[in-house]
């Protein structure tokens, strides 16, 4: 039998198909404060809440960088507010989607125009409103970004 210094020093030896961190907690029976994947349900949970039962899942230090990161088919968004996290749920992710009522590309969030509100999880979310604005030819560049003033079409 091999003995180590340290519970860290054993999980990274021993098991390392386990996160050091994660294997070092359940080890010590000490409580984590990160955030592992829940992919049936589409969230992310804080191991120190409920902690994970499949140990060879990642962790996270936010429910942001775990959604990002392991629960990419949704809308950040969604999934930060499926995690429980409200106040950066409510933030959305500051990217521009097509809001095909208005045809016109609006941002990722709540607030004064060029917000539009959150996206939803079928809403294809791009990184700058150039490349939003490229998806609706038809509608002059001039006039593609919400305004908050449109009328539906």
């Amino acid at each position: 039998m091999v003995l180590h210094d340290s519970a860290e020093d054993c999980c990274s030896t021993e098991y390392d198909w386990i996160e050091t961190e994660l294997c070092a907690a359940r080890s010590t029976q000490t409580a984590i404060d990160k955030y592992w994947p829940d992919q049936i349900n589409g969230k992310c949970i804080k191991d120190s809440e409920t902690p994970a039962e499949d140990l060879s899942v990642s962790l996270f230090n936010s429910t942001v960088e775990c959604c990002t990161a392991s629960i990419s088919w949704l809308p950040e968004a969604a999934c930060v507010a499926a995690s429980g996290d409200t106040a950066t749920a409510a933030q959305g992710s500051g990217k521009f989607f097509i809001d095909w009522v208005y045809e016109r590309c609006a941002k990722d969030c709540e607030g004064s125009a060029p917000c539009g509100g959150l996206a939803q999880s079928w809403d294809d979310l791009y990184e700058a409103e150039s490349a939003c604005c490229d998806m609706i030819p038809w509608i002059a560049r001039e006039n593609c970004v919400y305004t908050g003033i449109e009328t539906a079409l």
